[in-house]
């Protein structure tokens, strides 16, 4: 399999386990799980955690497309948020 049939194969996965999450959740959408592709997230309602303290919680307004940033929206007089991965930031969706 190339490479490319490798990062294909990982995306579908990914959409099946979100699809899966929601269906779980039914109408109250309350299932958290830990989401490895934030490239995906754009829209959601997401928690922020760094070393196991709730950081954030927000939407996600925009995801960079190798998922390695992206960023809550601003809400009332918070502005808009930019968290990396890199960091140790973990996002719950």
């Amino acid at each position: 399999m190339n490479s490319q049939a490798t990062l294909d194969a990982r995306r579908d996965a990914s959409e099946l386990d979100l699809e899966h999450d929601e269906q779980r959740a039914g109408s109250s959408g309350k299932v958290l799980g830990l989401r490895s592709d934030w490239a995906r997230l754009p829209g959601r309602s997401v928690e922020v955690w760094l070393l196991g303290e709730h950081v954030a919680t927000g939407v996600v307004d925009q995801a960079a497309e190798d998922g390695s940033v992206l960023w809550i929206a601003a809400e009332g007089i918070s502005t808009r948020r930019i968290f990396d991965k890199s960091s140790g930031y973990q996002i719950w969706a």
